[in-house]
């Protein structure tokens, strides 16, 4: 009857007999206490176990339990007493600390060489997590072994306490920076959604409820109704989260010179038609030519201060009906190359299109060279 009573509590109520000598052979693999009731306990008080958060930390507890919590990069179980890592950006995996930090070195090493090759910066090499590959910066190389909730490094194994834990609550900042902090006891995986009961509102702000801090935007599932941008209809999707759609409501709406009327949707109210403008301008010798457009032409483009086709000459109070004449210099305006200038006489219309100056151009990856025209890509 004794031993049915030892077996069904909890690790902190066994006496001191059962510590002694005559009974640690019978109770050698600590490392398979479920440690579950206890790292939930604070968390069980305000919600229940059937939470997907929680998923992930149960199945490390069970590895770990089972012994069965094994290092991806060497394959060999991570015994209590193991220093180790574990990544906290999304996969949560735990390694060996001297595997991860061999990984890590080799990793950003061929990182630098390759930045090397490419003439890029050597002091942004970076290295992966193993399992879920996101990546680190070479500072971040782990050094130290510490618990899972980073507070105590180098935790002692307590065979009561999860290995790798330090036995104290988590304590970190919970996702969405509600402002609570995890109220589970130093434990591996993700830390659940926030469980506080908080009052919040749906998200078109039409119903406030009560809800779980970790689950709070929620829809009411009725009409949004939020003014759209167009500020004249309303939304009429069901409670959304993010901006609400384009307003498709048609009507009848005039392009922004007024001549042309069109059904459109809202969304599309203002619209230029093909008609170009055409009215007088003030000089009563030219016409606006620009296209549809709302509001006053303004006045003559070719009144006033007055260039040659390069602009390295100026004429003042040349009248508009004039054409300017070429100042007879080079054109010295940048071709499409980005690099040289027309060498052609000041001249009327666009400069020659393909620059035929041949330059030393590097391909991509910066481990070839080439004489190529400037205008041209070396991609090979």
């Amino acid at each position: 009857m004794s031993t049915t009573v030892a077996r069904h509590h909890p690790p902190s109520s066994l006496s001191d007999s059962d510590s002694s000598d005559s009974d640690s052979t019978t109770q050698k693999p600590h490392h398979h206490t479920d440690f579950s009731n206890t790292i939930f306990q604070s968390y069980l008080q305000i919600s229940n176990l059937d939470h997907p958060d929680l998923t992930k930390i149960q199945s490390f507890l069970t590895s770990s339990r089972a012994g069965a919590l094994s290092c991806l990069i060497c394959l060999e179980r991570i015994r209590p007493t193991d220093p180790t890592w574990s990544c906290s950006s999304r996969c949560f995996a735990v390694f060996h600390l001297l595997c991860i930090q061999s990984w890590a070195r080799q990793s950003s090493d061929l990182s630098s060489l390759r930045a090397s090759t490419r003439g890029a910066d050597a002091q942004t090499a970076t290295w992966n997590c193993p399992k879920c590959r996101i990546e680190f910066p070479k500072t971040l190389i782990p050094k130290s072994y510490y618990c899972f909730c980073g507070k105590v490094e180098n935790p002692v194994h307590d065979p009561w306490v999860l290995p790798h834990s330090c036995g104290e609550i988590c304590d970190r900042p919970l996702k969405y920076d509600c402002g609570h902090k995890c109220l589970l006891l130093c434990h591996p995986g993700p830390c659940p959604a926030c469980p506080k009961l908080v009052k919040a509102r749906c998200f078109c702000g039409g119903v406030v409820d009560t809800k779980r801090c970790g689950f709070k935007e929620f829809s009411c599932r009725k009409t949004c109704s939020k003014l759209l941008d167009c500020n004249v209809h309303c939304c009429g999707e069901i409670c959304h989260e993010g901006e609400c759609p384009p307003c498709r409501a048609r009507g009848v709406y005039a392009c922004r010179c007024k001549k042309v009327e069109l059904e459109r949707e809202c969304c599309e109210r203002e619209f230029r038609c093909e008609i170009p403008c055409e009215r007088m301008l003030g000089c009563g010798k030219h016409v606006c030519d620009k296209g549809c457009h709302e509001g006053e032409c303004g006045d003559c483009p070719l009144q006033g201060r007055r260039t040659c086709p390069c602009g390295k000459r100026v004429y003042e109070g040349m009248a508009c009906d004039v054409v300017v004449p070429s100042c007879g210099g080079t054109c010295d305006k940048k071709l499409q190359c980005g690099i040289h200038r027309c060498p052609e006489r000041c001249h009327r219309g666009s400069c020659v299109e393909t620059c035929r100056i041949v330059i030393t151009k590097s391909c991509k990856c910066g481990s070839l060279k080439k004489q190529v025209r400037s205008r041209s890509f070396f991609t090979f």
